[in-house]
């Protein structure tokens, strides 16, 4: 079996103001950290992992960049 993992994070303007101002979700949010991001819209780093019927999961996508530092580089080189 194969499946996808899709961690990410979405910065949708409407939303956000919707959840500042909902006092039961703005408890949960930093908004002068979230302000600096608003503008990018969002990221999503995907990975498709193969789960064998015994033995350790295998990742499929091992070779793409994970980390900031890996994921800012990886910008940087596309924009050149």
């Amino acid at each position: 079996m194969v499946i996808t993992v899709e961690p990410g994070a979405y910065f949708i303007g409407p939303v956000l103001d919707a959840a500042f101002t909902n006092p039961d979700h703005a408890k949960f949010l930093v908004k002068d950290v979230i302000q600096r991001f608003r503008g990018i819209g969002g990221v999503r780093i995907e990975d498709d992992v193969i789960v064998h019927q015994a033995g350790q999961p295998t990742e499929l996508m091992t070779d793409v960049p994970r980390t900031v530092d890996e994921i800012e580089q990886f910008m940087h080189d596309a924009r050149k």
